[in-house]
């Protein structure tokens, strides 16, 4: 006891290492101005704003037909030009932001749903669930995603709840992946370890120490699947398998407007010009969005 009382450092000691610390100076978060963020920001923020209330930025309706207007070519009238049916392309797209945008969020939701609680139960199992789950997900990705789209679309009805089921199952293995791991790495910590040891249930630690630890990647990963969503929702509209309403997806427009092409260029163009331009838009801010949640992007 008196050795160690010897050796125990003294008030005087702490509060001079107080003091010390005090005077460094504090690391401070810093925020980079990326001009390509604020462009992908405000892309995005548009896309939304036209699917919540398109009709506050569409200059036409999107039934409105105007038969002197056929194929016409952008002008102040028709900023981005007209259709084969006189309708203006600008409004349309306004208007086919709201399917286009619901297929990418639904699909990416039913996805984390579905591959987050497989994930979630394989990585904490473990074990024969862990192995058997993970194989049943290996033959499912070893089918690629497009002829697997193709397929359950075929089957189903062609209507918006089935296009968004069909993108979100197609797409759950890959969370379910994501998932699983993260679970593995975090369900070894200590802090998890301490807890299994005073008794608390797996449900407990499920929802107080483990998901909690997953909610940054799980946004990260919400964002890239929207992106995934919309381009995959676009390719079944353009060969047939979307919805097809008075008010169509982009995917569609750009199928009608691919006919005209040597003729009306800007038919398909735009609505291409639309989905490029959001996707790339929602990437950029998926990958800003991973590394400002990353501590290892941050220390560095």
């Amino acid at each position: 006891m008196t050795l160690h009382a010897q050796q125990a450092p003294s008030r005087a000691w702490f509060v001079h290492q107080e003091a010390e610390a005090a005077k460094q100076p504090k690391p401070r978060l810093q925020w980079r101005v990326d001009p390509f963020m604020i462009v992908a920001g405000l892309i995005a923020t548009a896309a939304l704003l036209w699917a919540l209330a398109p009709g506050w930025f569409a200059p036409f309706a999107p039934t409105d037909m105007d038969p002197q207007a056929i194929l016409q070519a952008p002008s102040h009238t028709h900023l981005l030009g007209s259709d084969h049916m006189g309708r203006d392309v600008f409004s349309l797209i306004i208007y086919g932001a709201r399917q286009s945008m619901m297929v990418g969020v639904g699909s990416a939701v039913i996805s984390l749903l579905i591959g987050g609680f497989i994930g979630l139960v394989a990585g904490y199992l473990g074990g024969a669930v862990d192995l058997v789950t993970m194989r049943l997900i290996d033959i499912w990705l070893s089918v690629p995603s497009t002829l697997l789209v193709i397929i359950i679309a075929t089957a189903l009805r062609p209507n918006l709840g089935n296009v968004i089921l069909t993108i979100g199952l197609v797409f759950a293995p890959h969370v379910a992946r994501v998932m699983r791991s993260l679970v593995l790495s975090i369900k070894s910590r200590p802090f998890v370890e301490a807890s299994r040891a005073i008794g608390s249930s797996h449900l407990s630690i499920i929802l107080r120490h483990i998901l909690p630890h997953t909610l940054s990647q799980v946004l990260v990963t919400l964002t890239l699947q929207v992106a995934f969503g919309m381009l995959m929702g676009a390719m079944m509209s353009f060969i047939g398998l979307g919805v097809v309403q008075d008010r169509p997806d982009w995917g569609f427009l750009l199928n009608q407007g691919r006919s005209y092409l040597t003729t009306a260029w800007w038919f398909a163009t735009f609505p291409g010009l639309a989905i490029t331009l959001l996707v790339i838009s929602l990437n950029t801010l998926g990958e800003a969005l991973r590394r400002r949640l990353d501590p290892r992007g941050k220390a560095a």
